[in-house]
């Protein structure tokens, strides 16, 4: 994988293999949230939610920022099941609706005041034979250390003010802390994508540093250097939930 060193996106355990299973200005964000979250409910179906009204900007065609392969496999490892990624937006978004709306208040609570929450929108695509079922919570911004971060370098990716804790907890490595997309996503981040489809997913994460690009990526598959800015599509309704980072202890 490129970008190695202190950089590059990591993981504490094992390598990795392919498997089924992975693990403008703004409108008023909290109302337009609450109102959409309480009609979805009040039909009976679970809370959704509009890239719009969460913050991040919304366009026709947006271009791809980078791209990487993420593979998965219906049989442990035999038969390697493609799932193309594009990348068209890096952002962020106000912590507090998002939060409120989840129910992660209290569970975020040690990034609050860190800055806006971190964004990474992309296109994910079946592009093989069988049924995909990405477990898309092990896909990481690559984190400095904390040696780095202390020390407030210009790569250092935390933001000032974070404590060890929180950046032990949070930023190493650094795990998304919820998921939306157009199909239903559960609490590993996992989507089912049906041969040939393609879903848009927006992964959320702690406010980082002000950067001019991010790493991100899969330990021991695919890393990429992203700009931050971009766009998603109008895909319509988000469904939503927090994400629990991997068990990473697993094969050390």
């Amino acid at each position: 994988m490129s970008g190695g060193g202190e950089d590059a996106v990591r993981r504490r355990g094992a390598g990795t293999m392919p498997r089924q299973r992975r693990r403008g200005a703004r409108p008023p964000l909290l109302g337009a949230l609450a109102a959409a979250a309480l009609a979805a409910t009040s039909c009976g179906q679970a809370p959704t939610y509009s890239a719009a009204a969460l913050g991040v900007r919304v366009v026709s065609h947006p271009a791809v920022l980078g791209s990487g392969t993420y593979d998965t496999s219906p049989d442990g490892g035999i038969y390697v099941n493609p799932d193309p990624i594009h990348v068209t937006l890096v952002g962020r978004i106000p912590m507090d609706p998002l939060a409120q709306q989840l129910g992660a208040a209290k569970q975020w609570a040690p990034l609050q005041g860190l800055g806006e929450l971190t964004v990474v929108g992309f296109r994910l695509t079946n592009a093989g034979l069988a049924g995909s079922n990405p477990q898309l919570d092990d896909l990481q911004i690559a984190s400095s250390s904390w040696a780095t971060c202390e020390a407030g370098t210009a790569s250092a990716l935390c933001p000032a003010g974070v404590s060890r804790s929180t950046f032990d907890r949070y930023y190493y490595p650094a795990y998304p802390l919820a998921g939306l997309s157009t199909v239903s996503i559960d609490g590993s981040c996992s989507v089912n994508i049906d041969p040939g489809q393609t879903v848009t997913v927006i992964l959320v994460y702690p406010p980082i540093r002000s950067a001019a690009y991010v790493t991100w990526g899969e330990y021991g598959t695919f890393a990429v250097a992203l700009p931050l800015g971009g766009a998603v599509d109008d895909a319509g309704a988000l469904r939503a939930n927090i994400c629990v980072p991997p068990d990473t202890t697993q094969g050390t």
